[in-house]
């Protein structure tokens, strides 16, 4: 491996890590967060308003995530995948410490929002580095493994909450989500751009871009990939939001944390081999059949795991094979985007 592509991965790398994590601590934190600032507003801080006003900052998340990933494409086609994804590294992590400020509901929902405009970016800049400094033959296994780097970053925010934040108060944890932003520092010094975007950047414009996306030639790959993207995305957050809720249920207990703890590593364990997983199975049955496989595998988890499993130990098995289908489908995106379109509108 070249110099060029070992700093290049590491850095896309572990800003995918930091990304994952800063997404995943609101999910761990949710309740006890939510029943403070509840009670701070004179709102009854119930499970049901706890649900509400969770899912709420949850949708307002992932528009968040949506405008990030659309705004800072054409950003890293404008100007760079290296500084595109400092500043996205930069964003998501002032405004995960900034939520270790929120006074009420409507400012976490507003840092949060901001928060995952970075995090929605960096995987725009992330993925498209990494596909462009990488030969042909390792492309494939590069960008696999790549998003593996979500399961790490989901394994290190449970472990994070299982020796310090369920000590200590929710606002903690967020303060920890800081702590990334001295990557962006370290990786635009030490990370070099995209030979491939240098030798294209002249040729950029985001209107034409936009064009480009819904011609002839690119339109069928576009309107499959957003569609299979929104699925993907709804499925994971929808499994990541509502796991403490469903231990709590099972479990009868006021004091989760410690199972919670348990079952995000148990779903983030599956998830990193499902990540790895998908690149070696494409090699053997190509990309189309093996998004068939892992959004089958996901839809079958999913029902098995929400609907019919009633005890914790059966749950953390189902967890991880759910981790391994629901989350390792998004390794295919990092494999099939790319390839897809050319490198001046790669990233958009």
């Amino acid at each position: 491996m070249k110099k060029e592509e070992l700093f290049g991965f590491i850095g896309a790398f572990l800003g995918w890590v930091f990304d994952s994590m800063d997404a995943t601590i609101y999910a761990l934190v949710m309740v006890s967060a939510l029943k403070e600032l509840l009670k701070n507003q004179g709102i009854l801080n119930t499970e049901s308003n706890v649900g509400f006003y969770g899912g709420l900052i949850f949708s307002i998340f992932l528009i968040g995530w949506a405008i990030g990933g659309v705004s800072f494409g054409y950003v890293a086609d404008k100007i760079g995948r290296v500084r595109a994804l400092a500043i996205t590294i930069g964003l998501y992590s002032i405004f995960t410490g900034l939520s270790s400020l929120a006074q009420n509901i409507w400012e976490l929902g507003l840092f949060r929002f901001i928060t995952a405009i970075g995090i929605g970016g960096e995987w725009a800049g992330g993925a498209t580095l990494v596909a462009e400094i990488f030969k042909n033959k390792n492309r494939v296994f590069a960008s696999s493994l790549l998003q593996s780097a979500w399961a790490f970053g989901f394994l290190l925010a449970s472990i994070i909450y299982f020796t310090v934040g369920r000590y200590h108060s929710w606002r903690v944890m967020f303060l920890i989500g800081v702590v990334p932003a001295l990557l962006a520092f370290v990786f635009r010094l030490f990370v070099k751009e995209s030979q491939e975007w240098i030798l294209n950047k002249n040729t950029f414009s985001y209107i034409k871009s936009l064009k480009l996306l819904f011609r002839k030639e690119y339109v069928n790959q576009t309107i499959i990939g957003s569609l299979l993207a929104f699925v993907a995305v709804f499925g994971l957050w929808g499994v990541t939001n509502w796991t403490p809720a469903l231990i709590s249920y099972i479990l009868h207990k006021k004091d989760i944390a410690y199972y919670v703890g348990l079952g995000s590593i148990a779903l983030n364990i599956g998830a990193l081999f499902g990540y790895i997983s998908f690149g070696v199975i494409t090699k053997h049955i190509g990309i189309r059949n093996t998004f068939i496989l892992f959004f089958m595998g996901s839809f079958l988890m999913g029902l098995t795991t929400f609907l019919y499993v009633k005890s914790f130990d059966k749950l953390l098995i189902s967890l991880a094979l759910l981790g391994f289908f629901n989350n390792g489908v998004f390794s295919g995106f990092s494999i099939y985007f790319p390839q897809a379109y050319p490198s001046f509108i790669r990233a958009t």
